[in-house]
């Protein structure tokens, strides 16, 4: 699978949990750096969910060309 298809959806992973992370740090209140660390790492974690989910969901679609597709192309 060719890597500048997966870029922008990497992107949007980065965005999304710079954001997510950013919006839970305002809504708790609290900026220590231990609430810091541990939104960071979930975060992370949901950023990662969300690339999985989203590229899972692209390929069944058909927008991505799937895992097991020998060609590499888009149809």
């Amino acid at each position: 699978m060719s890597r500048s298809l997966l870029l922008p959806l990497k992107a949007g992973a980065v965005a999304f949990t710079v954001l997510w992370t950013a919006w839970m740090m305002w809504w708790g209140g609290s900026y220590s750096s231990i609430n810091l660390v541990i939104l960071t790492l979930v975060g992370t974690l949901i950023g990662y969910l969300w690339y999985r989910t989203m590229r899972w969901q692209f390929e069944r679609m058909g927008m991505l060309p799937r895992k097991d597709d020998a060609s590499g192309h888009l149809e």
